[in-house]
């Protein structure tokens, strides 16, 4: 399910800017854009997410603006001299002109190094913690408006999928009398001087309607449809129960197409697979 959310705050050591975004994926995946500063809090905010969402391609980022104050830098100067020092008698070996630049030393590395207090950090986190919810909580609540009218629109397709499996069920009723006309003119056609045993050619449509009842297949569609209705109005998670059930409905839907001959029918079982595979699509977004 799409969502956004976004706070700002300042602690001891700077600004934070959070923003959390999100699009629809089956199972959770969290990519956190972090400073290297805020490594460390890695861990408790993957956690943190994981207390509003159990769904969704995630996306959190921070922007942090650093106070002055808020690292201390070590410059190793003796270290500098002796790389200086290394440069030069190489040049003079190659007797190559040797122009000293500080982007060298800098680019060798080691010689700017910040001093990162550990202790500090994790202090910080209990001022970095409420912009991080605040976030997280605009997200959240950004998603339950998008999941309002995501189950409203699955109500309005549930309700339409009820409404062919009405149609499926009378149209079934009038398969005794399809088979029975299809076999007297088929008789007819081959036999035409012959008296028909009616009798006999009933046992016949009975022997066919039995191989295409889908009075069964009904019921639990109609019991399907009833606890998804149930699992729309419900609070907390349940995406997954939902794909469930929507899947069996598919397979209930499919069993109708073979058994039944009837081309109505078939037409009906095309529109309720296209609804239902639509409706399953949907609910890969939600929690």
């Amino acid at each position: 399910m799409t969502g956004f959310g976004y706070a700002e705050g300042k602690g001891n050591l700077g600004v934070y800017r959070v923003y959390v975004k999100s699009v629809n994926h089956r199972f959770l995946e969290i990519a956190l854009r972090l400073p290297r500063e805020l490594s460390l809090w890695e861990e408790k905010i993957n956690e943190a997410v994981r207390q509003y969402a159990s769904r969704g391609k995630i996306e959190l980022r921070v922007d942090f603006e650093p106070c002055e104050g808020a690292f201390t830098v070590t410059v190793h100067t003796a270290l500098a001299q002796a790389y200086l020092e290394a440069l030069r008698k190489l040049s003079c070996s190659l007797s190559l002109p040797f122009e000293p630049k500080i982007e060298w030393l800098i680019e060798i590395g080691n010689i700017v190094e910040v001093q990162e207090d550990t202790e500090v950090w994790l202090e910080e986190w209990e001022r970095f913690s409420p912009v991080l919810h605040n976030a997280l909580q605009a997200f959240f609540a950004y998603r339950v408006e998008e999941g309002k009218k995501l189950c409203a629109d699955l109500q309005r397709q549930l309700a339409e999928a009820e409404a062919k499996v009405q149609d499926i069920e009378a149209r079934s009723e009038r398969v005794r009398e399809y088979y029975f006309e299809k076999l007297l003119k088929r008789v007819r056609e081959i036999v035409p001087q012959e008296k028909i045993d009616e009798a006999l050619l009933l046992q016949e449509v009975l022997f066919y309607t039995d191989r295409s009842d889908i009075h069964e297949e009904i019921v639990r569609l109609r019991a399907h449809i009833a606890r998804v209705r149930n699992l729309l109005t419900r609070d907390g998670v349940v995406g997954r129960e939902l794909e469930f059930v929507l899947q069996e409905m598919h397979r209930e839907v499919n069993t109708i197409g073979a058994k039944s001959p009837d081309s109505e029918i078939s037409s009906l079982v095309v529109d309720m697979k296209t609804l239902l595979e639509r409706m399953r699509e949907q609910v890969h977004n939600v929690e």
